[in-house]
């Protein structure tokens, strides 16, 4: 007869797997890199497909992120996460940085304009509230359309600070603004483009990350599709 688990043991069992898949995968990103090294000024076709390689290897761990992520947050009983000052002008940059293999893999190019000097800073949990903000960039990478730019910028207001994400894809209609940050609504809209769908369940996973951050995530529009992860000024 088959074992029945608690929600907490399938949670932890699917973190033990993002962990396993983390091995093998760095393995496999680091030798893509030696290689492109060896081969600088080589053959430009075996260069470029080490490079979709490489962008591949970064989509693969930003589906293995939201897999412990989903696991120990969705599943598992995670405590509350200690929150603590940090600049939005930082953990954007950091994430814009790790998702340009990404980008560059779909032809997209992110803008990021924003002075650090000026930029707010929040009380957010660091590595949840960068997992949100990932997501949310990679979704709009993934559905900006070819060769579109995604506007990154800061805002502060209302004792609030947040990163606004803005695309060219198509825009979340009003009626799923809300459903597509949640798992019925991922597997609701999974077949239907203006759902937004991205690899890793993206915005369910953003929402996800942003609540264990101490932020929240919202979709609007105006001309262009936008999505805004904000959390209290420090």
């Amino acid at each position: 007869m088959a074992e029945v688990n608690s929600p907490g043991t399938l949670g932890g069992l699917l973190a033990l797997l993002a962990h396993d898949l983390r091995n093998p995968l760095s393995a496999l990103h680091s030798n893509v890199g030696f290689l492109e090294t060896t081969l600088a000024g080589q053959d430009q076709d075996s260069l470029d497909a080490l490079s979709d390689i490489g962008a591949s290897c970064s989509s693969l761990k930003h589906i293995i992120d939201n897999l412990e992520l989903l696991g120990l947050s969705v599943l598992g009983d995670r405590p509350p996460m200690e929150q603590g000052q940090l600049s939005l002008w930082d953990v954007t940059h950091e994430a814009v940085h790790r998702l340009e293999p990404i980008a560059r893999s779909y032809g997209a190019t992110v803008v990021f304009e924003a002075d650090r000097k000026l930029a707010p800073r929040v009380l957010a949990h660091r590595e949840m509230f960068g997992r949100a903000l990932g997501n949310l960039l990679f979704n709009a990478i993934q559905n900006g359309g070819s060769q579109g730019e995604v506007h990154v910028t800061l805002a502060s207001g209302s004792g609030e600070g947040s990163v606004r994400i803005a695309d060219a894809g198509p825009v979340l209609p009003e009626t799923l603004r809300v459903a597509a940050f949640t798992a019925d609504g991922q597997l609701n809209t999974k077949g239907d483009s203006r759902g937004r769908y991205s690899r890793g369940l993206g915005l369910f996973a953003a929402a996800t990350a942003a609540a264990l951050a101490g932020a929240d995530v919202r979709a609007t529009a105006a001309e262009r599709n936008t999505f805004e992860l904000r959390a209290k000024l420090a």
